[in-house]
């Protein structure tokens, strides 16, 4: 993306001359992508994410015993900040 395209965005100094039109700080170059092609990717890691943590279930709950059993209680908790 190049620089001229966002002038609200000013950078002090240029880190790389090969990229001095683009936008690029702390070694990272603003990029654009098409809104479908994120939806795709973002889909398709949350089925992995979703098939991975079913077969770690699956062998946990392989290993459990009626005498002691396992259970599957899974909960988590997203915070920003102080988490206050």
């Amino acid at each position: 993306m190049k620089a001229s395209d966002h002038p609200e965005i000013t950078l002090v100094s240029v880190e790389n001359e090969k990229f001095s039109d683009n936008v690029v700080m702390g070694g990272l170059m603003l990029c654009k992508a098409p809104k479908e092609l994120v939806e795709e990717r973002t889909e398709y890691y949350e089925t992995q994410t979703k098939s991975q943590m079913q077969s770690v279930d699956n062998n946990l709950m392989r290993e459990s015993d009626a005498r002691m059993p396992i259970f599957n209680d899974r909960k988590t908790k997203v915070t920003f900040g102080n988490g206050t």
